[in-house]
C-alpha cells in the first residue's frame, strides 16, 4: 500500500499541495484529475521521493519514501516531458538502468520494445515525442516497479498505442499487483481504465473515491408532465442546473439516482429518464462549484 498523509508543499508563497491525503492498495489504477496548476506534478514528484514535503509524509508499506533508496527503486515516475541520457539508445538506457536499479529486467525490456515496435539501437533523441513516450513506458515497466506514477502519459500516444498501454498495465496489475497513478486531462481514458479517481484543485484533493461512487455524485435527468409546471416545484432535490422548455426539463442535481427516482416518481410524471454523466462532465461540475474559470 502507498499512503499519502496530510501532505503539504509550497514554493515560496505559492501553496502547491495543501493537506493532501490518499491511500491506495496494490493492484489499483487511480486517476488524478486537476485544473492547470492544481499541483498534480508536484504530488507525483513528492510521492516518488524526488521532492521533500514541507509537512506530512508518503509511505510505501508503512515506510517513508523520501531519502529511502530501496523504496525509491520500487516507485517509477514517468514525467510529462521525456528525459534521457544525451545521445542514448534504448540499449544504452538498458545498461544504465541495470547498473542503478536492482529490479531492472533486460529481457522484459526487449520484450516490451518488440511489443511497442521500438528499435533498441536508434538514438532516442531522434524519435518523435509519442515514440519517446513509449520508450519511457517500456523503461519504467522493465524495472518491475510496485508503483508507477504517470504524468500526462497518454498525451502523444496515438489511439492504438493508448490501447496497448492500457492492456499492458492491466496485465501487470493482475500478474504483479502493480499500482498505477495516472495524472492528466484524458478523462475518457481514465474512465475506461481507472477503478478510483480524485479531483485536485488549488492544491486540495476535493473528491476521491472509487469510480462508481464519483460517477454517482451527480445525476442528470429529464422529466415532463402532462400539465404546466415549474422546476421550482420539485422540492427535496439539490438542483444545480435546470433547462426547461415548456413541460419538459433537463435537470442536473447533486444527488444519487435512488433519491432522485423516489422524489420524481412521487410527483407522477408523464415522462422521466436519468441520463448518465461522464467523468469529464462531473469534473466540470465540481470545478464550477469551486468557482473555477468564473
Amino acid at each position: 500500500m502507498i499512503r499519502v498523509d496530510h501532505l503539504t508543499k509550497s514554493y515560496g508563497k505559492k501553496v502547491a499541495l495543501d493537506e493532501v491525503s490518499l491511500s491506495l492498495d496494490y493492484g489499483c489504477v487511480f486517476g488524478l484529475v486537476g485544473t492547470n496548476g492544481a499541483g498534480k506534478s508536484t504530488l507525483l514528484r513528492v510521492m516518488s521521493g524526488l521532492l521533500k514535503p514541507d509537512s506530512g509524509s508518503v509511505l510505501l508499506d508503512d515506510k517513508p519514501v523520501f531519502e529511502n533508496a530501496d523504496l525509491k527503486n520500487s516507485i517509477c515516475y514517468i514525467t510529462d516531458e521525456p528525459t534521457f541520457i544525451s545521445g542514448a539508445t534504448i540499449q544504452d538506457m538498458d545498461r544504465y538502468q541495470k547498473a542503478y536499479f536492482d529490479r531492472h529486467d533486460s529481457q522484459r525490456l526487449r520484450s516490451l520494445c518488440i511489443h511497442f515496435s521500438l528499435p533498441m539501437e536508434e538514438r532516442i533523441s531522434g524519435m518523435s515525442k509519442g515514440t519517446q513516450k513509449r520508450v519511457q513506458i517500456c523503461l519504467a515497466l522493465a524495472r518491475h516497479p510496485k508503483v508507477i506514477l504517470c504524468d500526462e502519459t497518454f498525451d502523444g500516444l496515438d489511439p492504438v498505442m493508448r490501447e496497448m498501454f492500457k492492456s499492458v498495465l492491466g496485465e501487470f496489475m493482475l500478474d504483479e499487483g502493480l499500482t498505477t497513478i495516472l495524472a492528466g486531462h484524458s478523462l475518457q481514458e481514465m474512465e475506461d481504465i481507472c477503478d478510483s479517481v480524485g479531483f485536485l484543485h488549488d492544491g486540495k484533493l476535493l473528491t476521491s473515491g472509487d469510480m462508481e461512487h464519483v460517477l454517482g455524485t451527480y445525476e442528470k435527468f429529464q422529466v415532463a408532465y402532462d400539465h404546466d409546471w415549474n422546476a421550482d416545484e420539485l422540492e427535496g432535490l439539490n438542483m444545480l442546473k435546470v433547462h426547461q422548455q415548456g413541460r419538459l426539463a433537463v435537470i442536473t442535481a447533486r444527488e444519487d439516482a435512488t433519491h432522485i427516482e423516489s422524489v420524481i416518481e412521487a410527483t407522477k410524471p408523464a415522462y422521466f429518464e436519468i441520463i448518465p454523466l461522464s467523468l469529464e462532465e462531473i469534473f466540470i461540475l465540481e470545478m464550477e462549484e469551486q468557482g473555477y474559470a468564473k
